[in-house]
C-alpha cells in the first residue's frame, strides 16, 4: 500500500473514531482519553498495540512434576489395620438392604 493510501486510511480510521466519540456521554470520554494515552505510550516503548488475536491458551494447564517412582512407597500402609474389605461388595450390600 502506498503511503498517500496509508494516510487516507488513517485519516478515514480517525473520522469513525471522531464520530463515535460524539455519541459518547461525557464521563466515558475520560476512560477513551486514558486509553488513547496508554495506546501513546505503547507506541513510544515500540511495543504497539496488536491487531490480530493472539491464539488463545489451553483451558488448562497441568504441572509436571517428576517424582520417582519409589515416592509410592509411603503411601503403602497408610490406612492402619483393619480398614481391609471389598468396596465393591460392600456398596452392593448396602442396595441389598433397600
Amino acid at each position: 500500500m502506498s503511503t498517500h493510501a496509508d494516510a487516507q486510511a488513517a485519516q478515514a480510521t480517525r473520522n469513525r473514531i471522531l464520530a463515535l466519540l460524539g455519541d459518547l456521554p461525557p464521563e466515558s470520554l475520560t476512560t477513551v482519553e486514558q486509553f488513547v494515552r496508554f495506546l501513546r505510550e505503547q507506541a513510544r516503548r515500540k511495543r504497539p498495540a496488536l491487531t490480530t488475536p493472539a491464539e488463545e491458551p489451553p483451558a488448562f494447564r497441568y504441572p509436571t512434576v517428576a517424582v520417582p517412582a519409589s515416592s509410592l512407597d509411603r503411601w503403602l500402609n497408610l490406612i492402619p489395620e483393619g480398614y481391609e474389605g471389598d468396596a465393591l461388595a460392600d456398596t452392593e450390600a448396602l442396595y441389598d438392604e433397600v
